[in-house]
């Protein structure tokens, strides 16, 4: 029979959940994240319920963060339930990870606390990689870029250390008062690491720039946007755009994933379209297209000249498609003494190609995309963060999404949501930095760090185990 306090731990867990995703389908409220862990990580530390009760907990945790998201973005039925199998079992180790590594030492159990909810956050994004680091449950911190600089040395791992070490803290404060003291100043400790780590990315003026611009529009199955394979729709959504952004001193013009099928019967006549509007207004355009020769989703790179300067291939395939995977060789074109690379949607999900264009001083990321209404918020908030992380400009141009320019402290210079505003250009003068950050030297440093210190941490309780069991033999 349960018992009151076994009621409030299962609680307990359906409140953490809950306050974790809501900030996930609203970003503005993600202060909410830093409070959401407290209720189950207090009944995970102190003991007072079994095992099987905080288990229980963690299941509830997991299907009252998991459940509301899917049902905000519609996913498809199979994708959806293996969402839902995962990141409930992620949420059951979670808990039950905190509850074997809790101890009387509160200061040290804290940060252990804080770095296994860093693994487990890893794990979560890499076991199950469908979205990549969209499905990080940190991933709304977007919203307050001024509060996440430091992501720069740390990328999206760092958020969730601090996030999960500051309600240890707390939660220890509660449970062992006599530890309060030495608890705050740890805590204390870490605000200022974190406040000094964003004052110092903060990224110096450069006097480097460059104006850029993104075209975006709905798809042709869309009563209130014309089909851009005809005349009059080429000239409204690309042509008309193109030159428009051109008069406002734009030197790059990106457009949106799969905007154009081309395939060989076609190929010649859209690349001789495309090279009369850069030669005419003397711009590069990176145009998202579908090769159906050779069933590849591609973004192509074309110079003032009317020349094809670089292509490249999608990387990161989303579970609905089927054109050939891309193998992440990295495109490269000089604008202006301004390195430029190029991604495609899903790739932004992922690192690694960014980590890879920081490291050969790329600042600018072209990004054409391709979304829908329910996952299009969702996904900006990625984009967001790999800004931030290598320090590149991001030019997001979307069909069926929200088109953005996003500066390379994460400052959203300009935005159209198509769903709502319909077709258009956004344009943008941006200072450009193409200094290698030290997440693209290194990676999710924190999960490293993070691993090392648990090994030590156990390491360390054992020990000392050992020696209080020997001293209680004699």
């Amino acid at each position: 029979m349960s018992t009151k306090q076994d009621v409030y731990c299962r609680f307990a867990g359906a409140a953490s959940g809950l306050m974790l995703a809501v900030p996930n389908m609203y970003s503005p409220l993600a202060p909410m994240q830093a409070v959401a862990l407290v209720p189950i990580l207090y009944f995970a530390v102190n003991g007072k319920v079994k095992n099987r009760v905080l288990c229980a907990a963690g299941m509830y945790m997991g299907l009252a963060y998991t459940l509301p998201q899917i049902i905000y973005l519609r996913l498809p039925a199979p994708i959806t339930l293996i969402l839902l199998v995962h990141l409930t079992v992620v949420m059951m180790l979670l808990v039950m990870g905190w509850r074997l590594l809790a101890d009387r030492s509160a200061v040290w159990a804290s940060f252990a606390a804080g770095a296994f909810f860093v693994v487990i956050d890893w794990y979560n994004f890499t076991a199950m990689p469908m979205w990549g680091t969209s499905q990080s449950i940190v991933r709304c911190w977007s919203k307050y870029p001024f509060a996440i600089q430091f992501t720069s040395l740390t990328g999206i791992t760092g958020i969730v250390f601090v996030v999960g070490v500051l309600q240890a803290f707390v939660v220890y404060m509660i449970s062992q008062p006599h530890s309060r003291r030495r608890l705050a100043a740890a805590a204390f400790a870490v605000v200022v690491i974190v406040i000094a780590a964003n004052v110092a990315c903060c990224l110096p003026k450069s006097d480097v720039k460059l104006t850029v611009a993104a075209i975006g529009w709905l798809s042709d199955d869309s009563p209130n946007c014309p089909d851009v394979y005809s005349e009059q729709g080429f000239e409204k959504l690309f042509a008309q755009p193109v030159a428009q952004a051109a008069s406002q001193g734009a030197r790059l013009v990106v457009s949106g994933e799969m905007g154009f099928r081309i395939d060989k019967h076609t190929r010649a006549e859209w690349l001789a379209r495309f090279g009369a509007l850069c030669r005419k207004h003397d711009i590069y355009l990176a145009v998202g297209c579908f090769d159906a020769s050779d069933n590849e989703n591609r973004l192509l790179f074309i110079d003032p000249s009317g020349e094809i300067v670089g292509r490249y291939t999608k990387t990161f395939l989303t579970p609905f498609e089927h054109s050939q995977r891309g193998d992440g060789w990295l495109t490269i074109v000089d604008i202006d003494g301004v390195r430029i690379g190029g991604m495609i949607c899903q790739d932004d999900n992922f690192t690694s190609l960014t980590r890879n264009y920081g490291r050969k001083a790329a600042g600018v990321m072209a990004v054409p995309t391709l979304d829908w209404s329910t996952v299009r918020s969702v996904h900006l908030q990625t984009t967001v963060h790999r800004a931030i992380e290598s320090r590149q400009l991001m030019v997001r141009a979307a069909v069926n999404g929200i088109s953005a320019i996003i500066s390379p402290t994460g400052k959203i210079l300009a935005k159209c949501d198509h769903y709502k505003e319909g077709p258009g250009m956004i344009c943008a003068e941006v200072n450009i930095h193409q200094n290698k950050t030290t997440f693209s030297r290194f990676g999710h440093s924190p999960v490293i760090l993070s691993a090392i210190y648990l090994a030590f941490y156990i390491g360390r309780r054992h020990q000392f185990k050992s020696l209080r069991k020997m001293h209680e033999n004699r």
